[in-house]
């Protein structure tokens, strides 16, 4: 059974920590969500801008190699890629000769929208950049090793609900 007494976790932090985590992974989740115009009038949807954002930095890649970049499947991108050539965003061309490779070129509206994203991106990672380069080293490196901690833990949580709801099937009284 989990241990889930206010004491541990007032205690330590850990609740406060957890909330203050939580809070942040819902407002980036709500910045996702919401589709932007990057000046052309087109709302483009945050899956959209990252398959831009990674075929206008790996131009020569294929589709392929551009879903393992983004963790996601080769079917994934084939549908997002029609979204954005219907959209005028970008194209797909296969390399003289070889008609399973499929590489996607950036349009001038897909430039745009890669050089917008940039842009916005360059703006948030820099004023974070300097609220962590205003930290003490130690307190940096503390940060770095709490996160990839984190990560580890994410990374176990489909086992780790699996475990919880086997658990809560087995401690449920059978009926009759």
């Amino acid at each position: 059974m989990l241990n889930s007494s206010p004491e541990t976790n007032c205690d330590t932090g850990a609740e406060e920590f957890m909330d203050t985590l939580t809070r942040l992974f819902n407002k980036a989740a709500t910045i996702e969500r919401e589709p932007v115009d990057t000046g052309d009038g087109i709302l483009l949807h945050t899956s959209e801008i990252h398959l831009i954002d990674v075929a206008g930095r790996f131009p020569n890649e294929s589709m392929s190699v551009l879903a393992s970049r983004l963790g996601i499947t080769k079917g994934a991108v084939s549908q997002t890629a029609k979204k954005l050539e219907e959209k005028g965003y970008l194209e797909r061309i296969n390399l003289e000769g070889n008609n399973k490779t499929i590489l996607i070129r950036l349009t001038d509206s897909g430039t745009r929208a890669f050089g917008w994203h940039r842009a916005y991106h360059a703006v948030v990672n820099d004023r974070i950049a300097r609220e962590v380069t205003g930290l003490e080293r130690k307190d940096r490196e503390n940060i770095r090793k709490i996160l990839w901690q984190i990560e580890k833990i994410f990374d176990d949580c489909p086992d780790t609900r699996r475990r919880i709801t086997q658990g809560m099937y087995e401690d449920k009284p059978k009926t009759v």
